[in-house]
């Protein structure tokens, strides 16, 4: 079913809470920017979405406005790639792409939930130990979780800020980790570390996005301008 057909049971009084939350789930399901865990944690935020009427309809508001600036985005990232396809661009910038369709959260309090997020993320990521890994992986991956690591901490400890070397080491960090992953997860005897390695991807990711650049500035005007 559609986006909009779980959004009106979620609203339907006529209907238990019960399943007003178990519509909310399915409207997560089908919009989910930062992930389904990510984003219910998020709604979460708006109260007690199982026994609270109001707590679940704020939540869906939540849900809907970012949803809309996302429609907006990408119907102007669409017009931006016609305008550069006309003039014989056929392949989008790697950035553009990741900001558009990866793991971020639309809208003007976009940089504030990642951060949120990124928090939530780093609290498991940090206790956890190490993993064990092919030795052929273990020494480019752990100079990689080292540097990535340590970015993603001074991003959390500057309220979402990163100088200009940590901002393109976070940049150039995403593509050669979903690189090297991509090697220890098909096949993989290590699951220890691919879990590692996805939650330390997600958090880049999300780091690489909330940083303000070009494009997402481009973007941004895209709510702005077309409320």
């Amino acid at each position: 079913m559609s986006f909009s057909v779980h959004a009106k049971r979620v609203r339907d009084r006529s209907l238990p809470l019960v399943r007003r939350h178990r519509a909310l789930r399915d409207v997560v399901g089908l919009y989910c920017p930062l992930g389904f865990h990510g984003t219910w944690a998020h709604l979460g935020t708006a109260g007690d979405l199982r026994n609270d009427e109001g707590a679940l309809l704020r939540a869906l508001e939540i849900l809907e406005a970012s949803r809309a600036v996302w429609i907006r985005e990408t119907e102007a990232f669409a017009e931006h790639r016609r305008g550069e396809k006309a003039r014989h661009r056929r392949t989008p910038p790697r950035a553009q792409v990741r900001y558009v369709y990866g793991p971020r959260w639309p809208g003007p309090q976009g940089r504030a939930v990642m951060l949120g997020e990124v928090g939530r993320l780093w609290t498991e990521f940090a206790r956890a130990p190490f993993p064990d890994m092919p030795r052929e992986d273990k020494s480019v991956l752990a100079e990689l979780d080292t540097w990535l690591a340590g970015c993603i901490s001074t991003y959390l400890s500057n309220d979402g800020s990163l100088d200009a070397h940590r901002r393109r080491v976070v940049t150039e960090g995403v593509p050669q980790l979903r690189r090297h992953l991509s090697q220890l997860s098909y096949p993989s005897n290590f699951p220890e570390a691919c879990r590692y390695f996805h939650t330390l991807l997600k958090m880049t990711e999300l780091v690489a996005n909330s940083l303000e650049g070009d494009f997402q500035v481009f973007a941004v005007k895209s709510w702005v301008t077309n409320p």
